[in-house]
């Protein structure tokens, strides 16, 4: 499993988004958020499932698995 900066680091070499964190009473809510600075879709509560998320992407998957390597 990656760390929130390793994944942050992928979603912004790979595209044009970026990764943010939020917390709210006290739990941490991953999003995504579009050039404009807006969240785009559903927030996750997990890391693990950023990471699914985001290796739908071809290029984060490669990148992601460049640097586990």
């Amino acid at each position: 499993m990656f760390t929130f900066d390793v994944l942050r680091d992928a979603v912004r070499e790979c595209t044009s988004y970026d990764l943010a964190v939020l917390t709210n009473d006290d739990v941490d809510e991953y999003v995504l958020v579009d050039p404009y600075g807006d969240v785009d879709g559903d927030p996750f509560y997990e890391l693990s499932d950023v990471e699914d998320f985001i290796r739908n992407n071809s290029q984060v998957d490669e990148y992601l698995y460049e640097v586990a390597a």
